[in-house]
């Protein structure tokens, strides 16, 4: 019994030792954080739901406002949170080859998330982006505006036979519901040229799928962690976010699809055709023209790292793979901006008239036409889902890793040492904080388009404003998002008004069992027809 009391002590005495080891590093160099609880770190909060992952970013964000940087701990991982513009601008752009790389998110090589754009790394990611980055561009999301209107227009004939067909002349819907419906819609349409009404056809399997792969609630979050900080024990467990039937079904849907396209001679401008040139080295990168304007500021632009002729040749599974980034990104955070984008305009009515006018001007000036150049040429809309994006941004922080030690500089101006980030270490840049700090955006916490008038635009500091995030490793899909956003405000605000109602959520509390941005009791406002 004493032998093993001894061992006992012997075994807490070393794993202290070698958590004060873990957990002093970055003090030692005089990188401030939290108080990391034992084997949890800085995850307390979000693991027993306390907080919201937005909590703890600006949190810790806000609780050191002298620092350029500060550490923060998942379970045994150090990471460093980035506070300064100029080391933005240094590890995003200038000294990018650093921090090439995400963290390694998916630890299976079968997996079709291992394989696409986000979770490459390397020269590989630099041949992909190149590869699909000719699919991405104005002159490519011109040709699908028009499939976006299409869906929009069975969403508007949806909501409005519910309108009629109601008694009070108005629905309160959940937006949540509605703009996940549309944007699988779009998706299914833009990306794999299927026609799907999941307004009407609620439970097909399109949606179904969708739903089921992007939905990132508390047990998903969980396994992300899992993965994150523990990608040996994740590799052995096998531990993947898609099913077996999903990986089935998309394997299917894009196989079928591109061998019945070559079979009977068919050409869609979609993302499976882009794909199947792509294949063929067919996809060729054009000159960037200055009046090839992009789809808003919030728009980001090709670096030359994805600008680049390649001529490798990627399997059927490389393919598949990006069509599931197109098809989950598509589905999740389009829908995430699309809901608070409803949400700041039921709340702001004289926001949405004036927004509403210009649509009403865009229409008549346009005879009822509606395509790419109405986008470009409604300058209050774009100030209007720039601000929603500040705002309400659907990717929290921008995740890169060290691939070199790389020297931080000192995090304070008291400090002595320089910090070296040591190769294999996580960088988060917290862009939720960032567009929330009244040093870069006064009176942040207001919905304010005005911020982004011509007059006033001059102002944004450019590495303060990430909503698609910056550098060679921004959003290959900024413009598609920024389209599709504007084509259903467009559609919407046409026809109805939207308003609050007695289950709207006010004031926004983001809702804590899930990793994504979602009001706590759902997004539900009221519609009825505009007058």
């Amino acid at each position: 019994m004493i032998i093993l009391l001894i061992w006992v002590a012997v075994l807490i005495a070393v794993l202290v030792l070698y958590l004060r080891q873990v957990y002093s590093r970055s003090s030692r160099y005089g990188v401030k954080h939290f108080k990391p609880v034992p084997l949890l770190g800085d995850m307390t909060g979000i693991l027993f739901r306390v907080n919201h992952f937005t909590d703890d970013i600006v949190n810790l964000y806000d609780s050191f406002p002298e620092e350029k940087f500060v550490g923060r701990f998942e379970f045994l991982n150090e990471m460093v949170m980035i506070r300064d513009i100029e080391l933005v601008k240094k590890i995003t752009v200038k000294d990018f080859e650093h921090f090439l790389d995400h963290r390694s998110i998916f630890s299976t090589s079968d997996s079709f998330f291992s394989r696409n754009l986000f979770s490459l790394k390397g020269q590989e990611w630099k041949d992909m982006r190149s590869t699909l980055s000719p699919a991405f561009t104005s002159s490519k999301m011109r040709l699908m505006v028009p499939f976006m209107v299409e869906v929009g227009d069975q969403m508007m004939s949806s909501l409005q036979k519910k309108i009629k067909e109601s008694e009070s002349g108005y629905i309160d819907i959940d937006c949540k519901d509605l703009t996940t419906r549309y944007a699988n819609d779009v998706i299914a349409s833009c990306a794999f040229g299927l026609k799907v009404d999941s307004h009407n056809d609620v439970d097909n399997e399109f949606y179904a799928m969708g739903k089921v792969s992007s939905t990132f609630n508390f047990r998903q979050m969980l396994m992300f962690f899992l993965i994150v900080n523990a990608p040996k024990l994740a590799k052995v467990l096998k531990l993947d976010f898609l099913s077996e039937a999903s990986k089935i079904f998309f394997r299917k849907l894009v196989l079928e699809t591109m061998a019945n396209r070559e079979m009977k001679n068919v050409i869609r401008p979609d993302m499976i055709h882009l794909l199947m040139e792509a294949k063929k080295g067919k996809l060729t990168h054009e000159d960037i023209k200055s009046s090839d304007e992009a789809a808003g500021f919030a728009t980001v632009e090709e670096s030359s790292v994805g600008q680049k002729e390649i001529n490798r040749v990627w399997t059927d599974d490389d393919l598949i793979a990006q069509a599931v980034l197109f098809f989950i990104a598509g589905f999740e955070t389009v829908s995430a901006g699309m809901s608070f984008l409803l949400y700041e305009l039921a709340l702001n009515p004289d926001v949405q008239e004036r927004l509403a006018q210009e649509i009403k001007e865009t229409d008549a000036k346009n005879g009822g036409k509606f395509d790419f150049n109405s986008i470009q040429n409604m300058p209050y809309m774009d100030m209007v889902v720039s601000e929603l994006l500040r705002l309400w941004p659907p990717g929290i922080a921008l995740d890169r890793i060290c691939t070199k030690d790389y020297n931080l500089g000192k995090p304070n101006e008291k400090a002595e040492k320089d910090f070296i980030v040591r190769k294999g270490t996580g960088i988060s840049i917290p862009a939720y904080a960032f567009h929330r700090d009244p040093q870069f955006f006064p009176n942040p916490d207001k919905f304010d388009p005005e911020r982004f008038s011509e007059e006033n635009k001059h102002n944004i500091q450019m590495f303060a404003y990430m909503p698609f995030g910056v550098g060679p490793r921004n959003c290959i899909g900024s413009r598609f998002a920024l389209c599709e956003m504007k084509v259903m405000a467009y559609q919407i605000l046409q026809h109805l008004e939207v308003s609050p109602c007695e289950k709207t959520t006010i004031p926004a509390k983001l809702d804590k069992q899930t990793f994504n941005i979602r009001l706590e009791g759902g997004h539900w406002l009221r519609f009825r027809a505009r007058k």
